[in-house]
């Protein structure tokens, strides 16, 4: 008996210590592991001449992206955290030349893409990206475990995460943005043909328009609700779940869709 307790006893220690040793949690976008106190930074930085109408896409892993303006007339602007973790300072500095950003650099074309070893025994990494790019380029941002930012841009944007949220804030070109596991919520500061759209699976949809905005509006919650606030809709279909409706006349096509969440569609 003395021997059986003794091994179970073995079994929760050594449990209790992996969870204790390997604890990793996504929160408000961020990617947090906890895995041991060794620990590795560096920046990387570049610029870049993109063409008007040229366009900028980006590739993470676990890292947050957050994009703003460069004004008008400006470069594309990148810096990059790179962060490793391992089980000492010396494992993570070693970690962390293995942590590369591929390049591929055309006129009117940049790609830009987080390469990183994979397994346990190489530890834990994180790449966030901070781009600032100037009006007229168009941008791509895809991240896995990590939240998305878009700041005052009135540019073209395209973005999506797994595992994290997006916000954007002060925008006023087509919109497109998509996550699973996280809220989606934008303010638009102006409306294009080109129009917004905003959806999730698990998480909420927000989305505040100008009073002034035209737009054919089209909202699908499947398990929540659907709220609009101080806009003069015009509406063609609406229950609890779905919203069919012109604001303003029509104009830019505005889509939102949450599978478990709801829908809040406001004005100002």
């Amino acid at each position: 008996m003395g021997v059986l307790w003794s091994r179970r006893a073995l079994v929760t220690f050594f449990a209790a210590f992996a969870v204790a040793a390997c604890d990793v949690n996504v929160s408000n976008g961020e990617f947090n592991v906890g895995l041991a106190s060794g620990r590795a930074t560096d920046e990387w930085t570049r610029e870049y001449a993109i063409a008007a109408g040229g366009r900028l896409t980006v590739k993470n892993v676990n890292g947050t992206i957050t994009l703003e303006s460069a004004g008008a007339g400006g470069k594309t602007r990148v810096r990059a955290e790179r962060i490793a973790r391992a089980t000492s300072d010396e494992s993570a500095k070693e970690l962390l030349q293995k942590i590369t950003i591929d390049e591929s650099v055309m006129p009117d074309v940049v790609r830009l893409e987080t390469r990183a070893p994979s397994g346990w025994r190489s530890g834990q990494h994180e790449v966030k990206y901070f781009v600032a790019v100037p009006p007229g380029v168009m941008v791509e941002a895809r991240t896995t475990n990590g939240g998305v930012t878009m700041v005052g841009l009135a540019n073209e944007v395209d973005v999506s995460t797994v595992n994290g949220g997006i916000k954007g804030e002060r925008l006023s070109g087509p919109v497109q943005a998509r996550t699973t596991n996280g809220g989606v919520h934008v303010r638009m500061d102006g409306m294009t043909r080109d129009g917004v759209r905003l959806s999730t699976v698990n998480g909420g949809v927000s989305l505040e328009l100008p009073g002034n905005a035209r737009a054919d509006i089209s909202a699908h919650a499947t398990n929540g609700g659907i709220h609009t606030d101080n806009l003069d809709l015009t509406v063609r279909d609406q229950s609890h779940r779905r919203l069919d409706a012109t604001l303003n006349g029509g104009g830019g096509h505005v889509e939102l869709s949450a599978t478990n969440g709801g829908i809040r569609l406001s004005g100002r």
